[in-house]
């Protein structure tokens, strides 16, 4: 009977299942939704067009206005993933909802096994309920519909995983695990990246001092460096070519981080709404952290104190001070106290959004739950199952969208007319000789200047063909915004390009002559030494696995 019993319990996660589906289940609904993000289904089927042009890794998004550098900039890895989903014939729309699905079910597995290394199954199990079903993750996909973000709750738990696993047993797969992780954070979230390291930081500090061995210092810290390589090929344009695009609209007018601080009864509010973040509280959107997540916090430290004897020489308790530390920190950054902190680190002030250090009390506070299951061992499960009912009972209602679009299709999305107007589209990623955005879009090159006939004309995502009969010398402006890294040859032979004027598009000269005129996009120096870093890293990565799998090395780190 134990035995079978035994052999049942391998299958525990089948019972689970049912339970996490009504996280999404309200994505599953004929057309489409509102949310306040609504280009990122332009985004996808950008992405997927430039990949299908051979563009890898992809920059340059071509029908956003006369093309932008979107993903020299904007964190691609969501986009790709939903490039591949749409290969199984599935719609851009319904690639969107499949991704927003993927993001709850892969943060639950991934919280339970960083859960898990803490506290045990029962613990993993109550920490990763309580971060899926809390209010922020709601309110990140119904309301905000930030497709990336929704996407860095899979990646937070392995990175602290990660880090935790390495410091006890040094091999391939925890190397392979942290970097990776890492990586997959810089590639997912610019934003998120900043307000996460500190804190990731600060973990690979505690675990060293936790487990009083200076020697985990280098493989924690050149794993962490192995990441930023694999992460090189965006992480290097992306910041040092930012001065190219207009950045400044990341952080004026309604985005100035002052507007959007957490009032503190908003931490415990119920209230929920699908409006926008106001000034001075007047907000139409809910930051409450969840009333079973209040519920599990308070919970922990009257039961400590009741079995303080029992717990008194545990190192469990130091984990559990460090995670309320660090939980209480990202909280005051959310409110306006901490004004004097955001004022005097301006990268901060990229953040826009204070309140986006909810995700991250979010994750200590799911991480905090599963030390119930420790604490109360004897009713671990009974605790389990009732968590789970209430957070369903009370958060159900916020995993749902304010309204449908029966009639939504891809077209409504993506077609050019869309991509094209102005009014609908950031202007974070303007490359900065954008004087003028003109409405009525040019299709096809034209003299400015001389004169020429223009025939032929095609294009793909990053390049562009035509034939060129210039009769006296001439100036040309191509519909492509200019941007380093673009490149005009005639007949083969590169040509200087001209300032580009009002509109910021290509512009060079002409010679009278017949010419093939052929555009492109092309790597700069530092897009170049980006990728092979990347590549490196790739295959130091590789090389850890292969290593790890044939040679079955490990290694056990001991100040002995």
């Amino acid at each position: 009977m134990k035995k079978k019993l035994k052999k049942l319990s391998k299958f525990w996660w089948i019972l689970v299942l049912p339970f996490l589906i009504p996280s999404f289940n309200r994505l599953i609904h004929k057309g489409f939704f509102p949310t306040q993000d609504y280009i990122y289904v332009a985004r996808i089927y950008q992405m997927d067009k430039s990949l299908k042009d051979g563009q890898f890794p992809v920059r340059w998004v071509p029908d956003f206005r006369y093309g932008e550098p979107l993903f020299n900039f904007y964190a691609p890895l969501t986009y790709y993933a939903g490039s591949l989903v749409h290969t199984f014939n599935i719609s851009f729309l319904d690639t969107a909802k499949v991704l927003y699905a993927f993001g709850f079910v892969l943060s639950f597995i991934s919280m339970y096994f960083f859960g898990k290394e803490l506290w045990g199954k029962a613990g993993g199990l109550l920490s990763a309920f309580v971060y899926l079903y809390a209010p922020y993750r709601a309110l990140d996909v119904y309301v905000r519909g930030d497709l990336s973000e929704s996407w860095v709750f899979i990646l937070l738990p392995l990175i602290f995983l990660g880090v935790l696993k390495l410091s006890r047993e040094i091999n391939g797969k925890n190397i392979a695990l942290l970097s990776l992780s890492l990586a997959g954070l810089f590639y997912t979230h610019n934003v998120m990246t900043m307000l996460i390291a500190p804190f990731f930081v600060l973990w690979i500090i505690f675990v060293v001092w936790k487990e009083k061995n200076s020697k985990l210092i280098v493989p924690l810290l050149s794993t962490s460096l192995l990441g930023v390589g694999l992460g090189a090929s965006f992480l290097l344009p992306a910041y040092f070519e930012k001065s190219f695009v207009q950045v400044q609209h990341l952080t004026d007018g309604y985005f100035d981080f002052r507007a959007h601080f957490v009032e503190l009864r908003q931490f415990f509010s119920t209230f929920w709404g699908y409006g926008a973040s106001t000034w001075l509280g007047d907000d139409g959107m809910s930051f409450q952290l969840g009333v079973m997540q209040w519920v599990a916090l308070g919970s922990i430290p009257i039961l400590i104190f009741i079995k303080r004897k029992k717990f008194k020489k545990e190192k469990i308790l130091y984990t559990v001070a460090f995670l309320f530390f660090v939980f209480l920190f990202s909280v005051f950054l959310q409110h306006n106290k901490s004004t004097f902190i955001w004022l005097n680190i301006p990268l901060l002030q990229y953040v826009q959004f204070p309140w986006r250090f909810m995700a991250i009390s979010t994750f200590f506070a799911a991480s905090l739950a599963g030390v119930l299951a420790l604490l109360l061992p004897k009713m671990r499960y009974v605790i389990l199952g009732v968590f789970v009912v209430l957070l369903i009972i009370f958060n159900y209602n916020y995993f749902r969208f304010e309204s449908y679009y029966e009639d939504s299709v891809d077209s409504h999305y993506i077609s050019s007319e869309t991509l094209s107007k102005d009014d609908r589209l950031p202007k974070d990623y303007l490359p900065v000789w954008v004087k003028v955005r003109k409405s009525e879009k040019i299709t096809s090159p034209i003299v400015i200047g001389g004169e020429a006939e223009v025939s032929n004309f095609t294009t793909r995502s990053n390049s562009a063909k035509f034939d060129l009969s210039v009769s006296k010398e001439a100036t040309l402006e191509v519909p492509i915004t200019y941007f380093p890294g673009w490149t005009v040859r005639l007949n083969g032979a590169k040509v200087n390009l001209d300032d580009p004027g009002e509109l910021g598009l290509i512009r060079f000269p002409a010679a009278p002559g017949e010419y093939d005129v052929d555009v492109r996009l092309e790597n700069t120096p530092l897009r170049t030494v980006g990728n092979l870093i990347s590549f490196i890293s790739l295959l130091i990565v590789f090389y850890f696995l292969f290593l790890f799998k044939r040679k079955g090395v490990k290694k056990h780190i001991s100040n002995k």
